[in-house]
């Protein structure tokens, strides 16, 4: 389950620097279902769901990591938390990067 948070992550950082480059314009942050795009800001904003994904994997690794040998049923919790939030940050990206090429 490790392995697979850590690739989701290093697959969200490899897209965002792929797809967003530095730019002056602004860039759609937030897209909303009932009024469409509704917060726009500068391109390095993007990177924060990154560093959002990365901060959880290190948080959720070192608590599951510490609680292994006192109890493996949150351990393994943990991890499955880790895995789930780094699916959805990188949905988060997908949506981010396609409203802005």
């Amino acid at each position: 389950m490790f392995i697979l948070a850590f690739l989701i992550n290093l697959a969200n950082w490899v897209w965002i620097i792929i797809s967003i480059r530095p730019q002056k314009e602004l860039i759609f942050l937030h897209y909303n279902i009932l009024f469409g795009v509704d917060y726009v800001g500068e391109w390095w904003r993007v990177y924060l769901v990154a560093i959002t994904g990365l901060v959880i994997f290190i948080f959720n690794f070192l608590l599951g990591w510490l609680l292994f040998n006192k109890d493996k049923f949150v351990s393994i919790l943990m991890n499955i938390v880790n895995v789930v939030s780094q699916i959805f940050l990188i949905i988060a990206t997908a949506i981010l990067v396609f409203l802005n090429v």
